[in-house]
């Protein structure tokens, strides 16, 4: 499994940010391979992070470009700032099946 973690920067955050981010992920969803995406807010609503796990490396590479598109149209909604974006190996999970609202 492999995942990609991108960070931003929220002026103002709130329920915009969250739509525009929901947005986002759900372009990403259409990608081949995708296995979860998550959106996390700081605690004093500054900062946001998008977490997508994917099947494979290839099907996160082969979505780079889609992914990359909707993250940067989703930032400038809100006026967020993409702060990184990075790539990683899930070296292992300890997992839990939880509901999102």
């Amino acid at each position: 499994m492999y995942a990609r973690l991108s960070t931003y920067e929220l002026p103002g955050g709130g329920p915009d940010a969250e739509e525009a981010f929901r947005g986002a992920l759900r372009t990403i969803d259409e990608c081949h391979g995708l296995a979860d995406a998550m959106y996390f807010v700081s605690c004093d609503g500054d900062r946001a992070m998008t977490l997508t796990l994917w099947d494979s490396r290839a099907e996160m590479e082969a979505s780079r470009v889609q992914a990359t598109h909707a993250r940067i149209n989703a930032a400038q909604e809100v006026d967020a700032a993409i702060v990184s974006t990075e790539e990683f190996e899930v070296a292992f999970a300890l997992t839990r099946d939880f509901a999102m609202r």
